[in-house]
């Protein structure tokens, strides 16, 4: 990158009227933060799930949560260490009943998740517990339960978290798998925010540097070949944010499950497939054909991935019109799946479609079945049966499992040929960069690329610099937006964002 002559002041590039950078773009962040700040009730709710369990967390936080501390343990807060848990009675604060013998913890703002005040009592679980001191907290004035997902919409509000965090954090909670935690963890710590935030500096150091080839360049003789170092690292920019984009959507697969479709004609073992991963009775198994009309979900955990299984009805000719409307839904759902499996009766088949290659048995057999082929989509053909057939069947083609549902024999090497496709469909956390993990973000990165575009495509036509300024300017305010680090209008992408936590978080 071009260095500039020590005789520029930076700080007059910065307040520069022709400067790019908009300081409005923070300023709806910052307000907000700052109304927020004064105007907000104390909130409580329990964080712990409303089961029945041996201790139960109660959280609270805002700016009058030391009334719990004076008013329900009966403690100044000059008599609490901050982050100590103090085992104490809990009473109620009119009448001085006594509710419960539980844990308090002190943690004064800033120290704390919301960046507020704030409380914990560990109690006991029992129900009525629970129910006392939630009713008892209701009785303090300025006190109410919070709405879903309040206390981290503070946290975010007082800076704690960014938006990438905040969607992090929502995904930890929702993991499901192995995988999905390291993603989700990963992306709540920040280091998809790092990523971003890496990006929008390298712009916004092109814009200073290109306002100040605009303003002084004449003056303070600056060379033309500032644009070329400028033109050089946007490239290099463009070039790294559009393999991000380039991930085939991994990140966001691995974020909501690998759908994966079973396809296969009346009786090929397709319900009995499903029935053996699931370990339980998904789908009725019967000997008669069209016994499966309707699709047939379960969510599952394979090797640390997760993946929705469809069951669909088996692919013929029907003049039945429910089976038919079954026959559309089935074809819909391979048309939609990230992974088809295809499943063959190997008893049935010819011998011969074994020594042809994975795609081509695949591309045959959906000719057969009338269904649709895409030559880049995702197959694993299933050879099932493999008890009706002798002992000399053999099958030489990596991507092809044989298996039979009856008696499990080949059920391991199966498990092992799905696990290898779920890994290439799905992000690796531990060894890949942080990845796109949800629309939001990759609506925003695409823009942001688009910009870049434009930038060097002003630049290579020589055209107006002022335009050229404008278009990095816009790159920056969309990857800004990705962490809320953007100019924020409403309210309305905050709410949608932490309308998906649970109550207490």
């Amino acid at each position: 990158m071009y260095l500039f002559n020590d005789k520029i002041n930076m700080l007059n590039v910065m307040k520069s009227n022709r400067f790019f950078c908009n300081s409005s773009l923070f300023l709806s962040v910052s307000c907000l933060r700052r109304y927020t700040s004064t105007r907000r009730s104390t909130i409580f709710a329990l964080s712990s799930g409303t089961s029945r369990s041996a201790i139960s967390v109660i959280r609270i936080s805002g700016p009058n949560s030391v009334e719990v501390i004076r008013k329900m343990t009966r403690l100044n807060k000059e008599n609490i260490i901050p982050r100590k848990a103090l085992l104490r009675k809990i009473v109620d604060p009119n009448n001085g009943d006594l509710l419960d013998n539980g844990l308090v913890l002190w943690f004064p703002h800033p120290h704390s998740f919301t960046g507020e005040d704030s409380v914990e009592l560990h109690v006991h679980g029992g129900i009525a517990v629970v129910s006392s001191i939630i009713s008892a907290l209701q009785k303090l004035p300025g006190f109410r339960i919070a709405e879903a997902g309040e206390f981290t919409k503070r946290a975010y509000l007082a800076g704690k978290l960014d938006a990438t965090e905040v969607e992090g954090l929502a995904d930890l909670l929702r993991a499901e798998t192995e995988t999905q935690r390291r993603q989700a963890i990963r992306q709540a710590t920040g280091e998809l925010a790092e990523l971003y935030n890496k990006w929008r500096t390298s712009i916004l150091t092109c814009m200073a540097h290109l306002e100040a080839y605009v303003d002084f360049g004449e003056d303070q003789d600056i060379g033309h070949e500032v644009l070329s170092s400028l033109q050089y690292a946007i490239q290099s920019l463009k070039s790294e944010v559009g393999s991000h984009l380039n991930d085939n959507r991994r990140g966001e697969r691995l974020r909501n499950g690998v759908r994966v479709a079973i396809i296969g004609e009346p009786n090929v073992g397709k319900s009995s497939l499903i029935n053996i991963l699931s370990r339980r009775n998904v789908a009725i198994v019967s000997p008669y054909a069209g016994t499966t009309r309707d699709i047939v979900e379960i969510s599952l955990d394979i090797g640390g991935y997760p993946i929705v299984l469809c069951d669909t009805a088996g692919l013929r000719h029907s003049v039945d019109p429910v089976e038919n409307e079954g026959l559309r839904r089935a074809r819909e759902a391979a048309s939609t799946a990230d992974l088809v499996i295809i499943v063959m009766d190997v008893s049935t088949g010819p011998a011969k479609l074994l020594q042809l290659s994975t795609k081509e048995m695949a591309r045959l057999e959906c000719e057969r079945l009338n269904l649709s082929f895409n030559a880049e989509g995702n197959y694993l053909v299933l050879l099932n049966k493999l008890d009706l057939t002798s002992s000399s069947v053999s099958i030489n083609q990596s991507a092809v499992s044989a298996l039979s549902c009856k008696t499990g024999q080949g059920l391991e090497e199966f498990l092992v040929d799905l696990e290898k496709k779920l890994a290439e469909l799905c992000a690796n956390p531990m060894q890949e960069a942080p990845l796109i993990t949800s629309s939001r973000q990759r609506h925003h990165v695409q823009v942001a690329f688009r910009h870049l575009e434009k930038f060097l495509d002003i630049i290579e036509q020589q055209g107006d610099l002022a335009l050229a300024g404008e278009q990095l300017r816009r790159s920056a305010k969309q990857i800004g937006s990705i962490t809320a680090r953007g100019k924020i209008d409403t309210e309305e992408m905050l709410d949608v964002l932490f309308r998906s936590f649970c109550i207490g978080k």
